[in-house]
């Protein structure tokens, strides 16, 4: 049996950002539970509410809006930038390495075991501040498809309204439903129309950051 904590790492970044935000992401049998239902109010005597459903694929809207895509290229700029980093402090750290090697028969064997222990210190150090860099970056990922869905919320909002709807599935938790529900196309659309390239990355996070400090009330 797969414990609960499990299963929740499996549920997709976008899709948890996109209920974080209080946008519903039903993940639930739709259509067989809209047919038990009716059939039930059929023969209890009253009708159910005719209120649309909408669908959406999140991940879709990160990767096709222009917004989402220069967010993409933004973090892929910044994990290159850290594997440049890498390569040339290793090979700093190389090169001395190499020359203190080259001291060691000519130096006092006291002398040279306080340089290298100075050395190995320097190393461990640079390891630990690389290691802390490349965590903040694997997160990147996350918090800018949070500040993405925080952007477009509005125009997935003023959707719902438009289309008498009172809840916007993530269809890929939806069992069945017909494409005329999937509003994704004509979102990416509206997301392109506007908000066009949307905000950098670097002016993103701050707001996403800042939101997630707020104290509780």
């Amino acid at each position: 049996m797969t414990s609960p904590s499990r299963q929740n790492s499996k549920e997709p970044r976008l899709a948890r950002a996109f209920r974080a935000l209080g946008l519903t992401l039903c993940v639930a049998f739709t259509a067989p539970i809209s047919f038990v239902g009716q059939a039930s109010a059929q023969s209890s005597g009253f009708s159910l509410p005719d209120i649309p459903v909408l669908t959406i694929e999140p991940d879709l809207l990160f990767a096709n809006t222009r917004f989402g895509q220069r967010l993409s290229k933004d973090i892929e700029a910044r994990v290159a930038q850290h594997a440049g980093e890498n390569r040339r402090i290793e090979k700093e750290l190389a090169d001395e390495e190499s020359e203190l090697t080259g001291l060691r028969e000519t130096m006092d064997a006291v002398e040279f075991r306080a340089l290298a222990d100075e050395f190995d210190q320097r190393v461990m150090m640079a390891r630990n501040e690389q290691d802390v860099k490349a965590r903040a970056i694997a997160s990147l990922s996350e918090q800018a498809q949070r500040g993405f869905l925080q952007a477009i919320a509005p125009i997935l909002e003023e959707m719902m309204i438009e289309n008498g709807a009172s809840v916007i599935l993530d269809r890929r938790a939806v069992f069945l439903s017909a494409d005329v529900s999937d509003i994704t196309t004509e979102a990416i659309i509206r997301i392109d129309q506007g908000l066009e390239d949307g905000d950098a990355l670097s002016e993103l996070l701050p707001q996403v950051e800042g939101d997630a400090e707020e104290p509780q009330q």
